[in-house]
């Protein structure tokens, strides 16, 4: 015979499914509710979310040696030879070898800018190696990618540090711009002209660091309580 629902605090017979005593109001509890509780698709997705972005990485690998075998099978069928598809595979690698570090790294900052620096060195390497001799990798590539991921490491460690996030992450996205700018200028002077001549970086960068200081000062005259109504007097 099933047990019948009754409250333990006064007895009363509580119908099916009634948790609370209609006399006394006392809350049944519910042995193993924990064990017993609903699970919902959410929850499920929660739980298991280091598992998908294991089962996201593994299909990325499916699908970079499937793109992988297409190019050098088209090349050899094609073109008679293996040629091009080197230059396809190497990038197609690099990008899943990036996906690899966001998937291992994510949490993991100074791992994740390390792993993303030397995957790309080596993508740009190689690419340069395909046709020799090296000639712009050491010039341009190698000083271009590690100013590029050093500011992304700074960006990421500001962001972690920063209490309060507003238009202070933008102005500093458009100062670390004008930085990569006037990078990509010097060097490539530099490599192709044995000069420096900072041109259109220094035009970039006098737009985009008046703009991140404008973008600075709102956002910390807000922090004070001040909100953009007020500011602007609208």
């Amino acid at each position: 015979m099933k047990d019948k629902n009754v409250c333990p605090n006064c007895g009363v017979i509580l119908d099916e499914g009634v948790r609370e005593c209609p006399l006394c109001h006392h809350k049944k509890e519910i042995a193993g509710s924990e064990k017993d509780k609903e699970l919902y698709p959410s929850d499920i997705l929660h739980l298991s979310e280091k598992k998908s972005r294991i089962h996201a990485w593994e299909l990325s690998a499916i699908i970079a040696l499937s793109a992988n075998l297409i190019c050098l099978i088209v090349d050899i069928v094609i073109g008679k030879g293996i040629n091009w598809s080197l230059y396809s595979i190497t990038a197609i690698t690099g990008l899943w070898l990036f996906i690899t570090s966001f998937t291992f790294f994510l949490k993991k900052p100074i791992l994740l800018g390390l792993s993303l620096t030397f995957s790309t060195l080596g993508m740009l390497l190689i690419i340069d190696l395909l046709n020799p001799p090296i000639a712009w990798f050491t010039g341009i590539g190698l000083p271009v990618s590690v100013t590029f991921w050093l500011l992304f490491g700074i960006f990421l460690v500001l962001y972690r540090k920063l209490r309060y996030k507003g238009f202070n992450i933008l102005a500093f996205i458009l100062i670390e711009i004008s930085a990569l700018c006037i990078v990509i200028d010097l060097f490539t002077d530099m490599h192709l002209r044995d000069s420096i001549f900072i041109d259109w970086s220094a035009i970039t960068a006098a737009t985009l660091v008046p703009l991140a200081g404008i973008l600075l000062f709102v956002h910390y005259r807000m922090k004070r309580g001040k909100d953009l109504g007020s500011f602007f007097h609208v």
